[in-house]
């Protein structure tokens, strides 16, 4: 593997020299450098924070064995003739997401490429440079086409996206998985509505509609999610949200990830729908966003899913890794902010 970025092309055999000079490196590039000597070095386990878009991040120990079987399942999935031969790192590394592309750049003998997410500029890639890029939804959907078009496979994830019309050559997947799955256990193209699992991992479905997840993933044990789907198959669902995060407005249980979907086409700045106490309803669905005051349709929206109250110029609050943090979101919502 070689690894490049805007200040060094090194082989792996100078990456691993002892002598190596980290001065020349910054951050993002000293975190990618660590990875990659700590795998070299042998190690059998490996420790990862979660994203903490659903309450505090917490470290997780993963296995070298199932990093291995996260990026076998993932190629057999989206590469099966083990054609890529570059993939490209715009991620954070400290957390799974980003931590994978490094992994299976080594497992694989990728060129890694390097782009620090704060220094996300695709004119600087040479359409053909790279096979493979991992982005963040937000990072994707700033691309124009002609840039989803430098790359042969994308992956997305760290949050939900919509379905998609399909207008490029690349293949754009999406992505679900969690940091203890070792990163995505399911995938669906952006076009389609269903995720198909990935390895030997199945699914099932829980009396409240939460997913479970059993592979060897999971050491062959079930692990229950927070998750709601609609199982399709024991290989196939369709996502629906969050069990974390289901509004009920007066006996009416609202999705809010859903509502927003329905809402992104009128709306450029980051938002979110959530709730605030009800003495009537018991919660009651309201619009944050970070934007200013506009004209904003609901005419496509049930009754009940249509926000009470709308607040702007708000700040909408991101983990470490890129996700919304609704919980931070809420706590921090100016109420005299609303129109």
């Amino acid at each position: 593997m070689n690894i490049k970025s805007k200040n060094f092309d090194l082989k792996i055999d100078e990456i691993l020299k002892d002598d190596l000079d980290k001065t020349i490196f910054n951050d993002f590039e000293k975190k990618v450098i660590s990875i990659t000597k700590s795998w070299h070095s042998g190690k059998q386990s490996f420790v990862h924070m979660t994203s903490g878009s659903t309450g505090s991040p917490k470290r997780i120990k993963i296995k070298r064995s199932k990093i291995i079987l996260s990026a076998d399942a993932t190629f057999d999935f989206i590469d099966p003739r083990r054609e890529t031969k570059s993939s490209l790192l715009c991620l954070d590394p400290s957390f799974i997401g980003g931590a994978m592309v490094i992994y299976r750049a080594m497992h694989f003998d990728h060129d890694l490429y390097l782009m620090p997410p704060a220094e996300l500029s695709f004119d600087k890639l040479p359409k053909g440079t790279v096979d493979l890029a991992s982005l963040a939804p937000i990072q994707y959907e700033r691309l124009t086409i002609e840039e989803v078009d430098l790359f042969k496979i994308i992956l997305i994830g760290g949050a939900p996206m919509p379905v998609y019309e399909k207008k490029s050559r690349a293949v754009v997947y999406s992505t679900f998985g969690m940091t203890e799955t070792v990163s995505h256990i399911a995938l669906r193209k952006l076009e389609e509505s269903e995720f198909k699992t990935t390895g030997d991992t199945v699914i099932s479905t829980q009396e409240d509609g939460s997913l479970s997840i059993k592979g060897s993933i999971t050491d062959n044990n079930w692990l229950t999610t927070n998750d709601i789907i609609e199982e399709v198959s024991q290989n196939t669902f369709r996502w629906i949200g969050r069990k974390d995060f289901i509004i009920n407005s007066g006996g009416i249980k609202i999705n809010p990830e859903q509502v927003e979907d329905l809402l992104k086409t009128q709306i450029e700045d980051d938002f979110i729908i959530s709730s605030l106490p009800d003495t009537r309803l018991g919660q009651k669905v309201i619009l944050i966003s970070s934007g200013g005051d506009k004209e904003i349709s609901f005419s496509e929206l049930p009754k009940y899913h249509q926000p009470k109250e709308l607040f702007f110029n708000q700040t909408v609050y991101k983990t470490h890794s890129g996700k919304v943090d609704r919980v931070r979101t809420i706590e921090n919502l100016d109420k005299k902010a609303t129109q």
